[in-house]
């Protein structure tokens, strides 16, 4: 067992053990109010504190990455409203203050790929912020190939990716250069694309470029 499913297996017994309730409800087909809250909670918690993918998370749970997306998003989404469920993720949380030590955030960060791009809404994003001194090889070294590539003559942009942070979503994107080999081989100046800025997320990303360098050198 590696150490990723181990960290699941942990915050699966937190949960099982607050809700009462069997993993093997949790991890089969009933919808019960309290085994689909406890299923969402797990999900939530390890979206928040662990380095899994949605892949992962949902084999972990007989699911498909999707399942996991809407049920981290539907956390986010009644937090504020639901008081018990604001109750039970606050609960759990302060029970366990070993989650904290359980993974960092900064492995939240995870890049759509373009055949995922239609769960998105790109379209009103505007510049928020702006990461310097960071190479295009360095971007793929943290994020793999750019989700989109633009290829007519006149597009103000030659590259972006798209990628999840928590329940928020950016683009990383070059902006106005025209010239794609440019881009690829000068470049060190990025636009940030959302709806808000989000302090953390350049953080974020530039831990994780800087931990897929190391691995890189190794």
């Amino acid at each position: 067992m590696n150490k990723e499913v181990k960290t699941l297996d942990a915050i699966m017994t937190m949960v099982c053990r607050y809700y009462s309730i069997d993993k093997k409800l949790v991890l089969g087909k009933k919808r019960d109010r309290e085994i689909v809250m406890a299923r969402q909670m797990f999900c939530w918690l390890s979206r928040r504190y662990t380095r899994s993918t949605f892949k992962l998370m949902g084999e972990y749970i007989n699911r498909n990455h999707a399942t996991v997306l809407h049920s981290v998003r539907k956390v986010e989404e009644l937090i504020d409203f639901d008081r018990e469920l604001k109750y039970d993720r606050d609960t759990i949380v302060d029970m366990n203050p070993q989650l904290n030590n359980i993974s960092n955030l900064i492995y939240n960060i995870e890049k759509v790929s373009k055949y995922n791009l239609y769960m998105y809404d790109i379209d009103g994003f505007g510049k928020v912020d702006t990461l310097r001194g960071v190479k295009y090889f360095e971007l793929i070294s943290a994020l793999g190939e750019p989700t989109l590539k633009y290829h007519e003559e006149g597009d103000k942009s030659t590259c972006t990716w798209v990628v999840t942070f928590g329940n928020r979503v950016y683009t990383i994107y070059d902006w106005k250069t025209y010239d794609r080999e440019y881009t690829i081989n000068e470049l060190n100046t990025w636009s940030i694309g959302g709806v808000s800025s989000l302090v953390y997320f350049k953080d974020a990303l530039m831990n994780l470029i800087d931990a897929s360098l190391v691995s890189l050198n190794k």
